[in-house]
């Protein structure tokens, strides 16, 4: 297994629409032309002096037009050329935005100007940019010699960043020379050159990079490039430089055809220099637990597609093909890695890829067709095994190319008729690669309707006997059964029946306390009988559970309680409303298998199922618990707990225990602590999580938070049996954030 300790830094600027001034800041009216815009100048003294077509205001000087204001000690402004000087404790407002400064030249046509000594605040983000001279040389470019930009209020902020020869491109693009980030007046980074994005729309540029080092990477850097093709599709690539295997290539596109078609394809490829085997040298690349990988081509392609069909139609198309079994255990982080293109792929689609670990990857075409009461699924499944392609052994797998199913739905069969059905059936064709006397080829045809008869009687009693039958058709190829008989075609047919049982019984008691007005207790007691008889299966091909229907003989017993709460509430126009909230569910089932009492021989097995309760509890606002428990009555052991709860309070502190036990999994009790120490500002949690059987700590994580108007540090400390690892994150609001992962 990998031993990979990696530390990722990653760069995140917001949008410059919100750190910069929109074009509208050094306007005093963006909302209509410059010519039509109504001046007034309110002055302690204010003349014009002819020669230069300028208006002087001095002394408590505020000029007013649109939604601009302008407050200076004095003023020069020209009729002609729209141009206005303001110099001492000058304050300009535009819309949402204020400029503060020593003083400062605006043309009001060109919207181009210069600001000393001062500094722009952009509300929405709550941006502070300052510095000697700051220009605006165009609608939606500035730059400064030296400037600093925060979203910190004070005139020493707890951070900043400054540097020189600033230059902004808003909806592009930002750059910086010799950029300092400080914490307080302390020098804390150093960048020699600093280029971050300033997008608030779609645009072709480059996206935020990303740095680090690992164990079996060495150095890294991923450095995405964005392409806006069109309204409708774009394009990233994905450069990832690795100082241990090479520069890995990905690319991703996406389209949207229409409302319900879209799709979205990836491809990655790395020349990896490494190879991963038990040689000392290659110790860092190899993962244990999958034959030693020798290929130095490595690669992985992925799509996910959506398509709207004629005639009420839909289709989906997933695809997933990867060289080798280490390639996504290897690669998990980074842009074009497996966590984030399964988040991708969820986002989008609604639909995840198999996990990492799994060998035999899917991949798929589905068309289907739904109606009110019916569906139609045509369907091909492929199965990439990839360790059989790998190591070159024979590929059994079983890939279904295709099937087509259809489902009705549970439906009378006509009105004023009680009896009730519902119907699966398939038509499914088999393939594998290589076969073995067991391990086949064919088709197969399944139906299998099923009918209802609910009854009820008076308004509590429920009954509802069912009857179904089921059948096959295989044509198989190369099946030879147990007897010797080498025949394709083979049949079954089989019935299935039982009932189903019920009441209900409630009562409803009158407490009109500020916990509840009323609370009702309803009862569901139900008996379920099911019913398969034995058929013999075992000269049938096999392919997937359809071809192997256990026999049943089974009644279960269940009894469900359920205990809401009724509550009148007022809104705030003092409107009132009754609220419902379920206090407690709790079922407690078991079933007899009727067969046990048939089969002397079998005496391993007893016809009394475990005994299962379910529950959920939530009776108070801060308390809430739900879990599984069965217990197996034959010995008196518990065969399965899992219970957990949770307290919590109004400040958000809370505490969380679970208890884990199955006879073949695990034992484990887990802690989970949660604490707002001071309210909003810090919090901390500490979760350890033990073995019981081995009496061991399987896992203990601490940290803490810190939350303050312009930034915040994540702190965390994580100790699992193989490894520890340390986690921060320092967050500077509006910025983005830098740390490891």
């Amino acid at each position: 297994m990998v031993s990979c300790k990696r530390v990722l830094c990653q760069i995140c600027i917001v949008p410059a629409v919100i750190i910069f001034l929109s074009g509208q800041a050094f306007c005093f009216s963006a909302s209509m032309p410059t010519e039509k815009v109504s001046w007034h100048i309110q002055a302690r003294q204010v003349s014009y002096e002819d020669k230069r077509k300028l208006y002087i205001a001095e002394n408590d000087v505020v000029i007013t037009g649109g939604k601009t204001r302008l407050e200076a000690d004095y003023v020069e402004f020209s009729d002609i050329t729209k141009d206005a000087f303001a110099k001492g404790n000058v304050l300009f407002i535009s819309g949402k935005d204020t400029i503060t400064c020593k003083s400062m030249n605006v043309n009001l046509s060109l919207e181009t100007g210069t600001i000393n000594q001062g500094t722009i605040f952009i509300q929405d983000g709550n941006y502070y940019i300052s510095g000697d001279k700051l220009r605006k040389t165009g609608e939606f470019t500035y730059d400064a010699e030296k400037g600093s930009i925060t979203t910190c209020e004070g005139k020493n902020p707890d951070w900043k960043i400054t540097g020189k020869d600033i230059g902004v491109t808003v909806d592009g693009f930002g750059h910086a020379s010799h950029a300092v980030l400080w914490a307080k007046k302390m020098p804390t980074f150093y960048a020699p050159y600093f280029i971050f994005p300033t997008k608030t729309t779609r645009q072709t540029g480059l996206l935020t990079p990303m740095a680090g080092y690992s164990d079996d990477m060495g150095f890294e850097y991923q450095q995405p490039l964005f392409l806006a093709l069109s309204d409708s599709t774009d394009a990233t690539f994905y450069p990832y430089y690795m100082s241990d295997r090479g520069v890995m290539l990905s690319g991703e596109y996406r389209y949207i055809l229409s409302p319900e078609s879209k799709g979205m394809i990836m491809m990655s490829y790395l020349n990896d220099e490494t190879i991963g085997d038990d040689a000392d040298e290659n110790e860092d690349y190899n993962i244990s637990a999958t034959p030693d990988r020798t290929n130095h081509d490595r690669y992985w392609f992925r799509m996910k597609h959506n398509q709207e069909l004629w005639y009420g139609f839909n289709a989906k198309l997933d695809i997933d093909y990867v060289s080798d079994m280490d390639y996504l255990r290897t690669f998990t982080d980074g842009f074009a890695g497996f966590d984030s293109t399964d988040a991708a792929f969820e986002e989008m689609f609604g639909r995840d890829l198999d996990e990492e670990t799994d060998y035999i990857r899917e991949n798929s075409l589905l068309v289907t067709k739904n109606w009110s009461s019916y569906s139609l699924n045509m369907e091909a499944l492929w199965y990439d095994n990839i360790e059989a392609r790998q190591t070159d052994i024979d590929d059994t797998t079983l890939q279904t190319l295709p099937s087509v199913e259809f489902f009705a739905a549970r439906q009378k069969i006509a009105e004023g008729f009680g009896l009730y059905y519902k119907m699966d059936s398939e038509l499914t064709s088999f393939y594998r690669q290589d076969t073995t006397d067991t391990e086949v080829t064919g088709r197969r045809a399944d139906v299998h309707p099923i009918f209802y008869y609910p009854i009820k009687f008076g308004k509590s009693f429920f009954i509802e006997p069912y009857a179904g039958v089921r059948g096959t058709l295989w044509d198989a190829d190369d099946f030879t059964d147990s007897d010797g008989d080498d025949s394709n075609v083979m049949t079954r047919g089989l019935y299935e029946m039982g009932v189903d049982m019920s009441t209900t019984l409630s009562r409803v008691f009158t407490l009109d306390t500020d916990f509840a007005e009323k609370i009702q207790h309803k009862i569901v007691p139900r008996l379920e009988y099911d019913y398969i008889p034995f058929v013999d299966q075992e000269d049938l091909p096999y392919f997937n559970a359809v071809d192997d229907i256990s026999e049943e003989n089974i009644i279960t017993w269940s009894l469900t309680n359920t205990f809401t709460s009724r509550k009148t509430i007022t809104d705030e126009n003092g409107e009132e409303s009754k609220a419902y909230k379920e206090l407690f569910w709790f079922k407690l089932s078991q079933g007899y298998d009727i067969w046990y009492e048939q089969d002397e021989d079998d005496a391993e097995d007893d016809p009394w199922q475990d005994l299962t309760l379910k529950y959920e509890l939530n009776p108070l606002r801060y308390l809430s618990s739900n879990g599984t428990i069965a217990l197996d009555p034959n010995n008196g052991h518990f065969t399965k707990i899992q219970v957990g709860g949770t307290i919590s309070d109004n400040r958000g502190d809370s505490i969380s225990l679970s208890y884990r036990y199955s006879t073949d999994y695990s034992h484990t009790w887990k802690t989970t602590i949660n604490t707002n120490l001071v309210p909003d500002i810090l919090k901390a949690f500490y979760s350890v999580e033990q073995d019981l059987e081995d009496q061991k700590t399987v896992e203990t994580s601490m940290g803490i938070s810190i939350n303050q108007p312009c930034w915040g540090v994540n702190l965390a400390f994580i100790d699992e049996s193989a490894d520890k690892s340390f986690a921060f994150m320092v967050i500077l609001k509006g910025i983005g954030g830098f740390g490891t992962q």
